[in-house]
């Protein structure tokens, strides 16, 4: 044989190469990885989550409730805004908790065939009349349909 033709004789290694096999699906789990572990809140990076982590106290609807029918009860005579009834929790909770500092809402409860339901009112008013005029309501209650002018007596419990 001539020495061009001549092949080195490489010693059988019937592994596969490293990269071949498992080496992409390490690359990317490693990215992906550190990816979430870059981007953690802890470390002062942006939420995975759409939502924004809400840190609030739970409330007591009911004592809440008593609260305010003792606060409107101050206004017998006068008229109020009824905007919705609701008798879950979930529908309760984002319109007491946007507007939790306004003294203008109220809470009052209002059992309806043994559920535990509640009245979102606001304000008082002297008559119907000024209770029905057109004004500005905060926007979590601008989405609701429009509200009902009601005697505060008939609407406390």
């Amino acid at each position: 044989m001539t020495k061009s033709k001549q092949r080195k004789q490489r010693p059988a290694n019937d592994s596969p190469a490293w990269w071949t096999v498992g080496g992409p699906f390490a690359v990317v789990f490693a990215m992906l990885f550190l990816g979430v572990v870059l981007r953690s809140p802890t470390d002062g990076g942006q939420s995975l989550s759409s939502e924004p982590v809400r840190h609030r106290q739970p409330f007591d609807l009911a004592m809440r409730a008593a609260d305010d029918a003792a606060r409107l009860g101050e206004h017998r005579g006068a008229w109020t805004l009824q905007f919705m009834m609701a008798c879950t929790r979930e529908n309760l909770e984002p319109i007491v908790e946007a507007l939790s500092e306004q003294h203008s809402l109220f809470l009052l409860h209002y059992p309806e065939r043994g559920a535990d339901c509640y009245r979102i009112c606001w304000g008082w008013f002297d008559s119907k009349t000024e209770a029905q005029e057109p004004r500005v309501y905060p926007e979590v209650l601008s989405d609701i349909d429009a509200p009902l002018a009601r005697p505060i007596d008939d609407v406390l419990p």
